[in-house]
């Protein structure tokens, strides 16, 4: 009968592990939870320190009308002004063409797919998922810093926008599957360490 090697043996070890079997599909859930969560504000926008609108990530990515969107007194103003100086509206249509209405981003769903793949590369591939995990996380932030730079553009000093927690939830979760992504890749490391210095302990003197 042939000697199996120590990774040979940790390998086989690893493979009827039923729990970590479990704990490697386990991997998923934070990434599938964070494509929930997203549906809450993703932001705050505020005007004088007032909120006047909490787009979810879903929002801005299929598009949203901010006659319906916009809280009050911000809706009352938006429309008063629509029909009473239509051409105060140009200061923001230079940044939204469609203003009040914000075109839908397809782009977006590219964050989706990022998530998608990473809950389903974590029962295959723990270094892909990770990967695939942080890309959306960061990728996340850049939106909310690109939506910032809008807000800006428009030069208005009372208005400002802040992270909400929606985008903190995701980037929690997106965090947990990182970290146990990484618990993943470590363990047969770690288990094949042992085994390499269990057989040092056993192998014959001499």
């Amino acid at each position: 009968m042939t000697e199996q090697s120590p990774s040979q043996s940790a390998s086989a070890e690893l493979k009827n592990d039923s729990r970590f079997k479990f704990f490697r599909r386990l991997i998923s859930a934070p990434y599938l939870l964070a494509l929930v969560v997203l549906f809450l504000p993703l932001m705050n926008v505020s005007c004088a320190e007032k909120v006047i609108a909490e787009p979810s990530f879903y929002e801005l990515a299929t598009g949203m009308d901010l006659r319906e969107t916009l809280k009050e007194p911000a809706k009352g103003y938006l429309l008063k002004m629509e029909s009473d100086n239509p051409k105060a509206l140009d200061r923001f249509k230079a940044h939204i063409p469609e203003f009040p209405k914000m075109n839908a981003v397809p782009a977006l769903f590219g964050i989706v797919a990022a998530l998608v793949l990473a809950a389903a590369f974590a029962w295959f591939t723990p270094l892909g998922s990770l990967t695939l995990g942080i890309l959306a996380m960061m990728s996340l932030w850049a939106v909310l810093s690109r939506m910032a730079e809008l807000c800006h553009s428009f030069g208005m000093q009372v208005l400002s926008l802040e992270p909400s927690y929606g985008i903190y939830a995701a980037s929690v979760l997106i965090l947990i599957g990182t970290a146990m992504n990484i618990a993943a890749i470590a363990r047969p490391v770690l288990v094949e360490f042992k085994a390499k210095r269990a057989a040092k302990k056993t192998r014959p003197a001499g």
